[in-house]
């Protein structure tokens, strides 16, 4: 099983993605609404843009006050000439952060963190009546690309679609619990047939068919289990996950900022991803294609 730079897997997304868009009739177009003043998330905020743009999409991208946001997502939810609506986070770095996400408009929700879709993925509901017409559901972005990501390295199998558990049997660490990534990526590898060890600031869960349970097990005994891990912790004092820690061929996948691994961890397995950003970046354009499918164009599902 090769590694994979997610940029290169990102490109074919992004080609699949414009090729649809010049079939349409009228183009898309997303609303980024930021309210940061940092320079890095602003150059971020820029160069999604761009990935935007290059598949034939308007993006337009809007600095707010974060005192003004609030407004500014009312206003983008009743335009009907805006078809998504992709925010910056964090803004506040609190529940606020939650209060703003679930003010999106579950039909120009791109990112798909909002409470109606995080329910439909909870209850493993894959499509959505609307109009009288079953339209797939959107599934939250990161948690996505992390899928994807997966299948293509045939850690899921390549007839997936036809395979209801392709997870069966395998044991899946996760470090991030966030109702944003860490959480519905448990319930979406735990459909699938895995048991997911979940483990947050709050101590470990146990996920098996989309059921959390209570569990006492310590890191090691989880890590030392399974076949893959994912990391997603935003702190450079998390105790990176040493080699030793995990068994010969484990699948590891970090998609924090901060390297949750130890570099010589790809001395350890065959397959080790350290970051999946183009690749969230790629799941928001595929999102943000179908909301406009789905709800804004008329078109089939």
């Amino acid at each position: 099983m090769p590694s994979l730079d997610p940029k290169i897997l990102a490109k074919h997304y992004v080609k699949t993605t414009r090729t649809i868009v010049e079939t349409l009739s009228a183009r898309p177009k997303v609303l980024g609404l930021i309210a940061s003043k940092d320079e890095p998330s602003l150059a971020y905020a820029r160069a999604t843009q761009q990935r935007f743009i290059e598949t034939g999409m308007d993006y337009e991208l809007k600095r707010v006050n974060r005192l003004d946001l609030e407004a500014a997502i009312d206003a983008a939810n009743l335009d009907p000439s805006i078809h998504g609506i992709f925010i910056y986070f964090p803004i506040f770095g609190n529940q606020q952060d939650d209060y703003l996400r679930n003010l999106v408009d579950f039909t120009k929700d791109v990112e798909a963190g909002s409470q109606y879709w995080t329910r439909k993925l909870y209850a493993n509901e894959r499509t959505i009546e609307f109009d009288g017409v079953l339209k797939k559901a959107v599934l939250p972005c990161t948690p996505l690309a992390i899928i994807k990501l997966l299948v293509e390295l045939e850690v899921y199998p390549q007839n997936r679609s036809t395979i209801a558990r392709p997870l069966a049997g395998k044991t899946v660490t996760i470090f991030n619990r966030s109702e944003v990534i860490g959480r519905p990526l448990a319930i979406m590898m735990s459909n699938d047939g895995a048991r997911v060890l979940s483990f947050d600031e709050f101590g470990p869960l146990c996920f098996e068919d989309a059921r959390a349970q209570e569990i006492d097990i310590a890191r090691a005994q989880a890590l030392s289990a399974s076949d893959i891990v994912i990391t997603g912790v935003p702190s450079p004092h998390f105790p990176q996950i040493m080699p030793a820690e995990v068994q010969p061929g484990t699948v590891c996948v970090n998609f924090s900022s901060y390297n949750n691994f130890h570099e010589s961890i790809i001395e350890h397995t065959p397959i080790f991803v350290p970051r999946i950003g183009p690749m969230t970046v790629a799941m928001c354009m595929r999102n943000a294609l179908r909301l406009y499918q789905n709800f804004h164009h008329g078109s089939q599902p």
